[in-house]
């Protein structure tokens, strides 16, 4: 499952990190993980309802985490939602969305793996 790792994370700095904060990595894998799950899901309730400007703030506090992780282009997508929603342009955010659940899925799956790696 780690063969196209390098594609959602940046490894080496993913691991520098985990090697930097020791046993409080668990801690801040799981918490991206749950607070992200948590800001998707706001993210589709926004958008269905058309409010670009909660659109924009979700879209800029995971653009944010996200690069926290080293998951560079989880963070790409979200910035994308973020310019979406400054712009106030919520008509193409249902596929960015999409887009960007599949993303984290992907980079959640290789952050829990990096937790017994």
């Amino acid at each position: 499952p780690m063969m196209n790792a390098e594609q959602h994370l940046d490894l080496n700095a993913l691991q520098d990190l985990k090697d930097i904060m020791e046993a409080e990595y668990e801690t801040l894998v799981n918490t991206f993980i749950t607070d992200s799950e948590r800001k998707l899901e706001e993210m589709g309730q926004v958008v269905e309802a058309g409010d670009p400007e909660t659109l924009r703030k979700l879209a800029h506090s995971l653009k944010g985490s996200s690069s926290n992780v080293c998951a560079l282009k989880l963070s790409e997508l979200a910035r994308q939602l973020e310019t979406m929603g400054k712009e106030g342009e919520t008509s193409g955010a249902d596929y960015a969305l999409a887009q960007l659940k599949l993303e984290f899925s992907q980079v959640a799956r290789i952050l829990n793996d990096s937790l017994h790696a």
